[in-house]
């Protein structure tokens, strides 16, 4: 495949990176933040399957559409909301670059030692554990107060910095240490706590689409593993199947032999492009699904709090809550098993319907 191809692809793939990070922390106030946090996604996911047995409602929340969707991309492109969409480790992986552009020769491109490496990426797979655990015990976003997106939400939109910290000053310190830790060390984050990465790359492991390194065209200049941003170790692999590979290909545009290295879809090599267009449109398409077609089911929305997730972080205290919603619309959500719309914004992501489900 031509190098010019690879280079517009990885043009394309940090164009919707920049643009994503961009939109979640200076425009994420346009939007509930129910619609495009991955993790809440995640949540809402198994709180419906162990609570609710996937009600209408909860089955066909914005959420969960938006889970599912990614969940497919995962199978078929690898882990691919992660190497294209989340802003998240788009922020990590940019922080990252500037590190290697400031820091000295010898602290450039850092690595954990090889074992603490291996020990740590499970730690990601223990935090999915807890998900699960948290899911059968409660249907509520119990890891709210870590939750990295919500602040990164929510550090120029919703209140700004000064908000967020009042409310969730755990979550906003988190997100700095991610930060701080990416700057030397690269997607930290991704490669060893995210639960969201976590299932992702369990699925990832099911799919058809891998990095092959042709070992006669290798020249053995290790270029292709130190520009890897989970710190896989390319150059020693003939086929890269790792569950942490997020299908980014930046191996492939560092690789200076051309057809050394490339990404094919089973017998098929996709064109490089094609994958974080795909992506970007999965999610975005998605993320439209939620916001336009599931309010429109009942036409009720906009009465009850502020949209900008009064339960999850936003300035309303009680908004999007059952109580709130009660008493905005006169009638409770309990039972209301298509009934959406509490929520100014609402996006249906079924926070309101599990919490009733608690009551």
């Amino acid at each position: 495949m031509g190098d010019k191809q690879i280079r517009a692809a990885r043009v394309v793939r940090w164009g919707i990176l920049a643009a994503s990070a961009a939109f979640f922390l200076f425009f994420a106030n346009v939007i509930s933040e129910h619609a495009i946090c991955p993790i809440g996604g995640f949540e809402i996911f198994f709180a419906n399957l162990f609570h609710s047995g996937f009600s209408v409602a909860g089955l066909f929340s914005g959420m969960v559409v938006i889970f599912l969707v990614m969940s497919v991309v995962s199978i078929v492109f690898r882990r691919a909301y992660c190497g294209y969409i989340c802003p998240l480790g788009a922020l990590q992986e940019l922080i990252s670059r500037v590190g290697r552009f400031v820091l000295p020769k010898k602290m450039k491109g850092l690595r954990l030692p090889r074992k603490a490496d291996r020990l740590l990426k499970w730690a990601k797979y223990l935090t999915l554990g807890a998900f699960l655990v948290g899911a059968t015990l409660t249907t509520a976003h119990w890891m709210l107060p870590g939750d990295p997106f919500i602040a990164m939400m929510s550090l120029f939109s919703r209140g700004g910095l000064a908000s967020i910290w009042q409310r969730l000053p755990f979550a906003v310190l988190f997100l700095f240490a991610i930060l701080a830790f990416s700057f030397f060390f690269g997607r930290g984050f991704c490669a060893y706590l995210c639960p969201a990465g976590a299932w992702y790359a369990i699925l990832s492991k099911a799919s058809p689409s891998k990095i092959r390194r042709d070992a006669h065209s290798c020249v053995g200049c290790g270029k292709c593993t130190k520009a890897c941003p989970m710190g896989i170790d390319v150059a020693a692999k003939k086929s890269v199947n790792d569950a942490d590979c997020i299908g980014c290909r930046e191996c492939v545009a560092a690789c200076p032999v051309s057809g050394a290295l490339a990404m094919k879809t089973g017998p098929i090599a996709v064109p490089p492009a094609v994958i974080p267009f795909a992506a970007a449109a999965a999610f975005a398409g998605t993320v439209f699904f939620a916001v336009k077609a599931m309010p429109a089911r009942d036409g009720n929305h906009g009465r009850g709090g502020d949209g900008n997730g009064g339960y999850r972080g936003g300035s309303g205290q009680d908004a999007g809550t059952p109580q709130a919603i009660q008493g905005a619309s006169g009638a409770s959500t309990s039972g209301a098993r298509v009934s959406i719309g509490g929520c100014a914004s609402c996006v249906a992501c079924g926070l309101c319907l599990s919490q009733a489900e608690r009551a």
